[in-house]
């Protein structure tokens, strides 16, 4: 999961997908090994299934300089599976993260499935939280990231295909200050979410603002009628999260009136996974798949 490719596959194919806080699981096989934009992290049927692949994953390494062990080693299915309510766990849900625009469905079954966990004793309200800034910031650093993670492809950028090259081209175009600027609104960013989880325990969101699109199809057009030019564009919901650092998972919130699967997003400060997968097996519980959230 370097933008999303933990959990919009996973609210796609309505199963759970987590990724991690930054060194729970080694990176040693990656190229940039001090990297924290890129994890390693479990897709699964349940998030008691993804607590026990996470379990399996997770741990410090010599080989990786950046992990560490989390503090529930070896616990979190256990922890998991012990959750029975959520009482005493404060949620903030936020329709739309980057001002981008949310499919109305889409958004009508989120909320419905996030407003529901005041039935499992959470206090749950809509908040406002604007991370539209991480935007650019994130094309910045994932240009920089691009251009390190292919140095040895940056001549035969022709014989790549069209999104992975425009990726590296990009990158290639950056200066000092274009990266430091970035870096700058990454650190305001991460200030801005801890200020957030000094109220609230975790943070709802859609994973992604529109339903699965045609194979066929390169990347969403449009979101409500507002025209999309680049193809990561549409998942920015996913990627600002990506750009601090910070577990996610997505969860089945529900299905579309055409029955295709709907993933709300779950954010939480560094090592809540386990509250963020008992979350996720609450949601799991109240909105089963094949059935649409209540409304």
């Amino acid at each position: 999961d370097v933008g999303c490719s933990l959990r919009v596959p996973a609210a796609y194919c309505g199963v759970t997908g987590l990724r991690p806080t930054a060194g729970i699981v080694p990176n040693s096989v990656e190229p940039q090994p001090w990297d924290v934009t890129t994890v390693h992290g479990p897709v699964a049927r349940s998030a008691a299934d993804v607590g026990l692949m996470l379990d399996a994953m997770a741990g410090a390494s010599a080989s990786s300089p950046i992990s560490f062990d989390p503090p529930w080693r070896g616990q979190l299915v256990r922890l998991i599976e012990g959750t029975r309510d959520l009482r005493d766990v404060s949620i903030g849900y936020v329709p739309d993260l980057v001002g981008l625009g949310v499919d109305p469905e889409i958004e009508r079954v989120c909320r419905s499935a996030a407003m529901r966990l005041a039935d499992a004793h959470a206090a749950v309200r809509e908040t406002t939280l604007d991370l539209s800034d991480g935007c650019d910031a994130y094309q910045t650093l994932r240009g920089q990231w691009m251009v390190t993670q292919y140095q040895e492809r940056l001549d035969r950028l022709d014989e790549l295909g069209l999104n992975l090259a425009g990726n590296i081209r990009s990158g290639l175009t950056l200066s000092m200050r274009d990266i430091a600027n970035a870096e700058r609104v990454r650190a305001d960013i991460w200030r801005r979410l801890q200020r957030y989880f000094e109220e609230f325990d975790l943070l709802l969101t859609p994973t992604v603002p529109v339903p699965p699109f045609p194979v066929e199809q390169n990347y969403p057009t449009e979101i409500g009628g507002r025209k999309l030019t680049n193809y990561t564009t549409w998942f920015a919901s996913a990627f600002v999260i990506s750009l601090v650092a910070l577990p996610a998972a997505s969860v089945p919130a529900g299905m579309t009136g055409s029955g295709l699967p709907v993933g709300l997003q779950i954010v939480g400060p560094r090592c809540a996974e386990p509250r963020i997968l008992a979350c996720a097996k609450m949601i799991a519980e109240m909105n089963p798949i094949g059935q649409p959230a209540a409304t």
